[in-house]
């Protein structure tokens, strides 16, 4: 009887030791991935629509190599696609599917427009994920513009995620808020990150002023907004 009591807690806690070691093990993957993806933002922030030269985008391609996917390239202009993925969170259903993805679009050697995007499965919407999105342009397109500003939130009110469009007119302060982009909802147990303030913050900030100042506002939309101010 002693023995069998004996082998049911060493059973007991190899089993609890294997468990701590798969925690650990998530917990150092979640914060790799987190890291990756932040220094990818960061390099890409670095780099300025219209004078970054191809040079300047191969360093950034030569620092995360591991997350490039597939170039494409035609009459003189490339895409350099980059994307990070909670891939075995996610497989484990430790929280939902969600990838940071950005990209930069190069013509005639110069950057010609930079994009990044955090996006996470939260099936809020049926249409399109629940994220942030920032688009940047030496001179915003026509299908964006609406005005004189160079700091752009063409997003319908009510959709789970804040696209955010600057161009190189914006102030530094207008692009350092465009691109602070939370990176916990690539990593974030459980199911949350549904309202885009969790994505852009400081843009949803902004986003919410215009809208009052235009006297719209959020009205009944984004009702658990509450923990966005």
């Amino acid at each position: 009887m002693r023995k069998w009591i004996l082998s049911v807690r060493l059973v007991l806690t190899v089993a609890l030791c294997v468990a701590i070691l798969a925690a650990f093990a998530l917990m150092i993957y979640a914060i790799a991935i987190k890291v990756e993806a932040r220094h990818i933002l960061q390099d890409l922030y670095q780099l300025n629509v219209g004078t970054s030269t191809d040079k300047d985008v191969q360093r950034v391609v030569d620092g995360h190599r591991s997350h490039l996917l597939p170039t494409e390239c035609d009459a003189g202009r490339c895409f350099y696609f980059f994307e990070v993925r909670n891939r075995w969170l996610a497989r484990l259903k430790i929280e939902p599917d969600a990838r940071l993805q950005a990209w930069i679009a190069v013509e005639s050697g110069k950057v010609q427009s930079l994009h990044a995007e955090l996006q996470r499965d939260t099936r809020v919407f049926p249409t399109y994920p629940s994220a942030g999105v920032i688009d940047e342009f030496p001179v915003i397109p026509n299908y964006f513009r609406s005005g004189t500003s160079h700091y752009l939130f063409p997003t319908p009110v009510g959709k789970p995620y804040l696209r955010v469009v600057i161009d190189r007119e914006a102030t530094p302060e207008q692009r350092r808020r465009a691109y602070a982009l939370s990176l916990t909802c690539l990593v974030k147990p459980g199911d949350k990150c549904d309202l885009p303030c969790d994505y852009l913050p400081l843009a949803w900030k902004d986003w919410e002023s215009e809208l009052k100042t235009s006297g719209f506002g959020f009205r009944e939309y984004y009702p658990n907004r509450s923990r966005c101010q």
